[in-house]
């Protein structure tokens, strides 16, 4: 097997571990209600299983990405002519208020 199955394996497993506290937690909240408990704290067991499971995902989602692609304007732009870059057809428009200040140019300018 690849390591990057295994550590998508590692991070499912870490989120099925960290629904588990959820669940966890729920469950403890609903019984300290029902017994009349004032202190609603939950025990420490749930939050760090929670936390750990955390830490445990995102470390192997980090890990199991592959090489990050750049992201600068100069490797972008390089794929591109600068024909393709400024012809954009739906940028373009054709009626315009050109055709309402185009007769007021072009009247002779008036001296005085």
């Amino acid at each position: 097997m690849s390591a990057k199955l295994v550590l998508q394996g590692i991070a499912v497993a870490a989120f099925m571990v960290m629904l588990h506290s959820g669940y966890s937690a729920r469950e403890y909240l609903m019984y300290s209600k029902s017994i009349g408990r004032q202190d609603l704290s939950l025990p420490i067991e749930i939050v760090l299983e929670c936390l750990v499971s955390l830490a445990i995902m995102t470390v192997a989602l980090v890990i199991s990405v592959g090489k990050l692609k750049p992201i600068s304007y100069e490797a972008e732009m390089k794929r591109y002519s600068i024909d393709g870059v400024f012809s954009r057809p739906s940028f373009q428009a054709f009626n315009h208020r050109g055709r309402y200040l185009r007769p007021l140019v072009d009247q002779p300018a008036v001296t005085q």
